[in-house]
């Protein structure tokens, strides 16, 4: 009989410690977080009401449950409270909301905006504290500050790390960028829209490098924010009428650069396939060999 006694004391001393651990906790720790508590937490880190609201509404109109509303807050919370540009997360859930995308296809990608702009920051914030970032954005007539523009490198750098563009050579793009001429040509609106064609470019996949210098080439030769938009397009233009791979359409392009043709004749060469810059068909020295069936001399030579 007492050796059943002593056994049975271990379960109720057990209930007993769980029962003090529970009189010490927390009610908020006891109590499921509502959407009213989270609406209330969002406001705390600084979320604009209006967007919680407009949130709000076509969540309704598109009968997300409450459980899913707060599971696209959230990621937007944890931005905010970093110090993040945390309307990226409003501004996808909108898209994802009026494009009828099930709400289980638009967290994940919340997360990895979340995931991709706190790393993204980890650098940006350490490059546009560089006294030439300073300077460019102490140039007269500029009119973006360095919040602003630290908000929108993270935007930029973030869309790369999406698009597994490799860290290590986005982080050395900004370093050469700030060591180049292109620090006193270029304006904030072309660097942050060099950093954010970076993972467009067909080198991106196979060489992140080229990448790199072709927007660094691209800023020092005069193309501004509007011309980087187009550049993307341009070279995947150039490497299908041409048939070159990307890697010679991307010689092609530093050709043209050194010649110093303007950004509009370039991006027009491109989109005319002509690589070299020249008439139609026209392929720099040495990128001859670099066609498909041309290795080692004209089809049929060998």
């Amino acid at each position: 009989m007492k050796e059943e006694r002593k056994y049975m004391i271990r379960p109720v001393a057990f209930l007993a410690v769980l029962l003090l651990m529970f009189s010490f906790a927390p009610v908020s720790a006891l109590q499921a977080q509502t959407l009213g508590d989270l609406i209330e937490q969002a406001r705390t880190a600084g979320i604009e009401q209006s967007r919680i609201v407009d949130l709000q509404n076509r969540a309704e109109a598109r009968g997300i449950s409450d459980e899913q509303l707060m599971n696209i807050i959230r990621p937007a919370i944890a931005m905010a409270e970093q110090n993040l540009p945390h309307e990226m997360i409003f501004d996808k859930a909108f898209e994802g909301i009026s494009k009828r995308v099930p709400v289980q296809q638009i967290q994940p990608v919340l997360n990895s905006i979340a995931e991709s702009s706190a790393q993204a920051a980890q650098f940006v914030d350490i490059w546009v504290e560089r006294p030439e970032v300073g300077q460019m954005l102490n140039r007269a007539g500029e009119r973006m500050d360095r919040g602003m523009f630290r908000n929108e490198m993270i935007k930029a750098s973030s869309k790369g790390l999406m698009q597994n563009f490799d860290r290590n050579v986005m982080e050395q793009t900004l370093e050469s960028v700030s060591q180049s001429s292109a620090m006193e040509r270029a304006r904030p609106s072309g660097i942050i829209t060099a950093i954010s064609i970076l993972s467009d470019l067909p080198t991106a996949g196979q060489e992140p490098a080229e990448s790199a210098r072709i927007v660094l080439r691209a800023l020092e030769g005069g193309f501004d924010a509007s011309d980087l938009q187009k550049l993307p397009g341009a070279m995947n233009m150039a490497q299908r009428r041409s048939q070159l791979p990307a890697q010679a359409v991307a010689e092609g392009l530093a050709r043209q650069l050194q010649g110093g043709l303007p950004a509009s004749q370039i991006l027009q060469n491109l989109f005319n396939g002509e690589v070299g810059g020249g008439p139609p068909g026209n392929v720099p020295p040495g990128l001859n060999r670099e066609r498909p069936g041309r290795r080692g001399g004209p089809p049929g030579s060998n």
